[in-house]
């Protein structure tokens, strides 16, 4: 019945389809995220403003972009620079916040920002290079989702050199990526960005797309999300984006995650175990998966195993990251096949949430 639903719903093909890894649809999408080559850019703008803001909704300041293309031809875009974000704009954890970079539709057309309105920017939190891999790992765990899954944000790794406005200071060049528009996302896999309003039924989640994102979270031991719930005062949900269409009778949703800045696997310097989960370090990997038939539970687990050599080479051939992060990183996703490889130990682990 669950799957009939979802079969209802889709219109481009097959569940298979949505849930095809990212590269087996490298055609589609826009063209900033069409290449996994790291983008060098140049952001310059009010920089010193931009950090100082910690207002609820950041001021729009105007800057420029710079970059060069396909054929090396410097092109200079003028944009708006926006902070967001809500952690990492305290200033006790970033020195520097997450932007939104809104274009001007007209002045991208026929470049790789085509079809951009704004978009995300993940940005160096601490200038110190030390700060460096986190960004990194952060980008890495999106690709990790995306050999899992299409329906996921794609994302494009910047070295991007931050240079304040009327400044002859030399430019500070750090790692960032941009994040694929949710709105775009919407468009390449044909469904609709869905925000309801307050919780949701756990059966109304499309259940492959919502086991593998749940075994994804705990693979990366990730726990600060609901594909349920809103946090309070907001819509559904939390470190999540619904998808699904406006037109269907039964509400039915296809969940996709972001923001893992906090996860095991990136292991910032603020991380904090989730204390009510029994975490005592965020480290530990606590299964939030709920219960459904068991067989989306082994299918999810036996696509991260089919994945593991590409997940493994994503973090391996990865020249932004240091030796001893990659080394870390890659014992760390081993770990998760030490689990999901013994079936006393994934039996006794990976317990389902069932609902109360």
């Amino acid at each position: 019945m669950i799957r009939a639903r979802f079969l209802a719903l889709a219109t481009i093909g097959t569940v298979a389809a949505l849930l095809a890894p990212a590269g087996a649809l490298a055609a589609d999408g826009d063209p900033l995220f069409a290449s996994n080559e790291v983008m060098k850019i140049t952001i310059e703008g009010p920089l010193r403003a931009l950090s100082r803001d910690r207002a609820e909704e950041g001021e729009r300041r105007p800057g420029t972009l710079s970059f060069a293309d396909a054929e090396g031809t410097a092109s200079t875009l003028e944009v708006e620079l926006q902070p967001r974000g809500q952690s990492r704009r305290d200033r006790a954890v970033c020195t520097f916040p997450p932007l939104w970079v809104h274009f001007d539709k007209t002045s991208v057309k026929g470049t790789v920002f085509a079809k951009q309105n704004k978009v995300k920017m993940v940005t160096y939190c601490r200038s110190p290079k030390s700060f460096q891999d986190y960004i990194v790992k952060e980008y890495l765990v999106y690709r990790i989702f995306n050999t899992l899954s299409d329906s996921s944000f794609r994302v494009r790794l910047l070295e991007v050199a931050f240079k304040e406005a009327g400044s002859n200071a030399k430019p500070l060049v750090r790692y960032g990526f941009f994040i694929e528009h949710k709105k775009r996302l919407a468009k390449r896999i044909d469904l609709k960005v869905q925000e309801p309003e307050g919780r949701i039924p756990r059966d109304a989640l499309e259940p492959d797309q919502a086991a593998i994102a749940e075994v994804f979270q705990y693979m990366v031991s990730n726990t600060d999300f609901s594909f349920i719930a809103p946090p309070e005062n907001d819509t559904c949900c939390h470190n999540a984006v619904l998808f699904g269409r406006d037109d269907q009778e039964t509400p039915f949703y296809v969940p996709i995650p972001y923001d893992f800045d906090r996860t095991g696997l990136v292991d910032p310097p603020n991380g904090e175990p989730a204390a009510e989960l029994g975490q005592r370090s965020f480290r530990q990997r606590v299964y939030r998966g709920f219960c459904r038939s068991p067989e989306y539970l082994e299918t999810a687990i036996t696509k991260t195993v089919e994945a593991r050599e590409e997940i493994e080479s994503l973090i391996r051939d990865e020249p932004a990251l240091s030796p001893r992060a990659r080394d870390v990183a890659l014992k760390y996703v081993a770990s998760y096949y030490d689990v999901v490889n013994d079936p006393r130990r994934r039996e006794r682990e990976l317990k389902c949430r069932a609902p109360r």
